[in-house]
């Protein structure tokens, strides 16, 4: 059976981490060898398949909570090292200017402290299929395979238009590296059709699937008057609109709650602003939890303030057990493509404080429409059934159709 490599940062949080995991799971099921490479963090929180082998490439992890068991650790022989050569070309990049400089360094450092451990582990296994997910993974992998016969292909969990500024780094990385990926997966067409630079590439528009097993069945009854969100605390999320829009709201419904679940590098912000508002009673930021799903099915409804998302894995666990949904129509596209406003869903614009505000209380003070929304969310579940989602993948990833 064909050998295939996932390359991921971590195994130990965010939605696209999940998504992923349960595909890999999938794949193992059906007898495929596989494997998932870890850039950053060997912390394994996601349930795994026995057959699934999970692999960190970092050459010095962090092992505060690490588990042998769950993931083993590949050591390269001799590190790579910034010579004298590389000194000498970061200084004739620092001589032509500042972006080339901030290229050269990113380049360098990409190379150091991923591409070359990668290229390293991958060259063991020439045959088996190579698929990276998220920029940093995709650009790294794309840098170490370009010697490798390996088929290789990247996969965009977000919007890469918006990702990062048109000078930057990763942008420019982009352009220089993905040429080498065979194909590549997308969850929306907006997310596709930014890549006009890859005219040879086989491009693949797969949407998220619904983990209908690990979902708990959808709530009917009276609802608690809780908003709620979880995701990964960072600025693309742009909880602090979500916040402020609930600050509004809680003039209005003092009775009412916020919840967001998540870990990242926002939570101090994010505490801190809510002690600013005067909401340390009424908005609270949990730990991360893998049984969210259960303790959120009866709140009154979830709230996704994202300014850029592919398609938000929160969004569709949120409407698949029935929560009256709010989301802003974000860059990437994810939102409007699941979303039929006033139908399964309300979508507003970005970053409208106002506007994000009214919808809530019109889910508040109509509840024949967020009933409407929660019966009709659900149907989101045959939509993207795991088993029809990660076929597609597989036939993507093994290149069936070129």
């Amino acid at each position: 059976m064909k050998s295939i490599i996932f390359v991921l940062h971590s195994l130990a949080v965010g939605g696209a981490e999940r998504r992923l995991s349960a595909v890999a799971n999938d794949f193992a099921a059906q007898g495929y060898d596989m494997t998932v490479l870890l850039l950053d963090d060997p912390v394994v929180k996601f349930e795994m398949h026995p057959a699934v082998k999970v692999v960190c490439i970092k050459q010095h992890p962090d092992l505060t909570a690490y588990d042998p068991e769950k993931c083993s650790l590949f050591q390269m022989e001799r590190p790579p090292k910034t010579g004298l050569l590389d000194k000498a070309l970061l200084r004739l990049a620092h001589a032509s200017g500042a972006q080339t400089a901030a290229l050269a360094e990113r380049e360098l450092y990409l190379r150091n402290n991923y591409a070359a451990p990668l290229e390293a582990y991958l060259r063991q296994y020439p045959d088996a299929i190579v698929a990276s997910f998220m920029t940093t993974p995709n650009i790294a992998t794309m840098m170490a395979a370009q010697k490798l016969p390996n088929r290789v292909l990247f996969g965009d969990c977000t919007d890469a238009a918006h990702e990062y500024p048109a000078g930057s780094p990763y942008t420019m990385l982009r352009k220089k590296y993905y040429t080498r990926a065979q194909s590549a997966i997308f969850q929306t067409t907006e997310q596709r059709d930014y890549y006009t630079f890859l005219p040879d590439t086989k491009k693949y528009v797969i949407p998220n699937f619904i983990q209908d097993a690990n979902l708990p069945d959808p709530y009917e009854g009276e609802r608690r008057k809780e908003i709620v969100n979880f995701c990964h605390l960072l600025e693309v999320k742009n909880l602090p609109l979500l916040v402020d829009a609930f600050a509004m709201l809680h003039a209005d419904y003092p009775d009412y709650t916020l919840a967001i679940f998540g870990e990242g590098r926002l939570k101090a912000k994010l505490n801190e602003q809510i002690a600013a508002l005067g909401l340390a009673d009424r908005a609270f930021i949990h730990e991360a939890d893998l049984n969210v799903h259960a303790k959120v099915r009866d709140a009154a409804m979830f709230v996704s303030s994202s300014d850029r998302e592919g398609i938000s894995n929160s969004m569709l666990e949120a409407m698949a057990i029935g929560l009256p949904c709010v989301c802003t129509d974000c860059a990437g596209g994810g939102a409007r493509m699941m979303i039929e406003d006033h139908e399964n869903g309300l979508l507003v614009p970005m970053r409208d404080k106002q506007a994000l505000y009214l919808a809530m209380k019109e889910l508040i003070e109509n509840p024949a429409l967020a009933e409407k929304l929660s019966r009709n969310a659900v149907k989101i579940r045959e939509r993207l059934r795991p088993d029809v989602i990660c076929q597609q993948m597989l036939s993507a990833i093994l290149g069936e159709n070129e």
